[in-house]
Order: structure tokens, then C-alpha cells, then sequence
């Protein structure tokens, strides 16, 4: 059983998510990443290597109903904590942040271990991160030409903008609802580019959760276009 408070982080998670190594490139920070033995969950930092301050986290869960809360709960105290500080949080801090009164547990015990097992593992790889190469500036964006379009240009190049608008709005309007019930999110489409990518403004979330959703949609999206990227604020 789950307290009412880790069955609202189940369903919707404030920290849920990754970052690719090309983000922490751009942002000069190390992308500290590990799994628990269990396969309970996986968490990302991004890390200053001076200081060792995590300056943002998300986390992906894979196991039982509580490794979501609970991942999100302990993502969210790890954020501007030192890795050694963050490593050093009890599973009881971070499970008392899910219970709906002081003398009730919000998950059952024994969902707890996988916690240790990732603050030791984060802890050990830290020494083993490094500042990944700033990433080079991205290629001048050329049109196929007609002749060399596949399948899925020939589906999508030839719409006009508003139509291609229009089918982007009718996959948000569709996924949103489902990937965040109980929710009032709405994206609106700020930017639709020649080079497939698609800038949202999302309405309705926390601002930690754009990229979460940036990410369901764009799964989404490649129904379109194999090739269609989403940023999202």
C-alpha cells in the first residue's frame, strides 16, 4: 500500500526524466549516472565537478510502485546538495517526505534498500566523471530535394505550416491528457521549424516537469517524423 502522497508522486512524478550527455556538455557540468543492482531505478545528475553540487537530477524508475516515489522524493532532496551530502541522506528522510501523517509509512519497508545500494554507487562513480567536450555548433539545416524525400517526407514536407500545426496540436491535446491525468496542461506551439524541431510553451506543470514532457511528446511525434525533436519551457 502507498500513502495518498507517494500514489500522487506515482502518477505524476515532479523530477521524472534523463538528461543526454549532450545536455550536460552544454551546460559544463558531469553527467553522474547509476543504476541500483535491483533494477529498482536509474538517476541522473548533473554535477559541478569543482564544488561536486548537483545542480539539477531526474531520475528513471523500472521496479515496484514505490521506486517511483520514492526515486522522485530522493531526486528532489539531492538537488543543490554535494554528491557526498546527497549520498548521505537516510532512506527515512527521504520516505518521510511521502507519509500523510508522522506515524504512518508511506511505502512498505522492505522497498527501501535500492536506495543505499544508488547513493554507494553514485558515490564510488563519482571519481569517474568527467567534462564532456563542449558539443560542436550544429550543421546549416538543408532541405531534401524532392527526388531523395522518403515516405515520411513525402507525408510531411509537402503540408503547409498550419497544417503541420495543426496535427502537432492534436498529438499534445491527446498525450498530455494521458500522460499527466488530473492535470490542466495544454502546450502552444511557439516554434515549428524547416529542421523538424518543435518549441512548446506548456501550461499546467511545474517547470521541472517540461522536460518529461517534452519527452512523451516527442516519442509521439515521430509518428509524423521519424526526425522531429521537441523542446519545451
Amino acid at each position: 500500500m502507498l500513502s495518498l502522497k507517494a500514489d500522487e508522486r506515482l502518477r505524476r512524478p515532479r523530477t521524472r526524466g534523463h538528461f543526454p550527455p549532450v545536455e550536460a556538455a552544454r551546460r559544463k557540468l558531469g553527467l553522474l549516472t547509476v543504476a541500483d543492482g535491483g533494477g529498482q531505478a536509474r538517476i541522473y545528475w548533473l554535477v559541478d565537478l569543482q564544488t561536486t553540487v548537483i545542480e539539477d537530477a531526474r531520475f528513471l524508475a523500472f521496479g515496484s510502485l514505490a521506486s517511483h516515489p520514492l526515486a522522485d522524493a530522493f531526486t528532489e532532496l539531492a538537488r543543490g546538495r554535494t554528491v557526498a551530502d546527497a549520498c548521505r541522506l537516510g532512506a527515512d528522510q527521504v520516505e518521510s517526505l511521502l507519509r500523510d501523517d508522522p506515524a504512518t509509512p508511506a511505502v512498505p519497508a522492505g522497498d527501501l534498500a535500492f536506495l543505499a545500494d544508488l547513493q554507494a554507487r553514485a558515490e564510488a562513480a563519482l571519481p569517474t566523471v568527467e567534462l564532456l567536450p563542449p558539443p560542436p555548433d550544429a550543421p546549416t539545416y538543408v532541405r531534401k530535394r524532392r527526388q531523395d524525400w522518403n515516405d515520411a517526407d513525402r507525408a510531411w514536407l509537402p503540408l503547409g505550416l498550419m497544417q503541420k500545426m495543426g496535427k502537432v496540436q492534436e498529438v499534445c491535446s491527446r498525450i498530455l491528457p494521458e500522460r499527466f491525468p488530473g492535470t490542466a496542461v495544454n502546450a502552444e506551439i511557439t516554434g515549428l521549424h524547416d529542421d523538424f524541431r518543435v518549441e512548446l510553451k506548456l501550461a499546467g506543470l511545474a517547470p521541472e516537469q517540461a522536460p518529461t514532457a517534452a519527452r512523451f511528446l516527442q516519442d509521439a511525434l515521430v509518428a509524423l517524423h521519424p526526425q522531429i525533436t521537441v523542446t519545451a519551457e
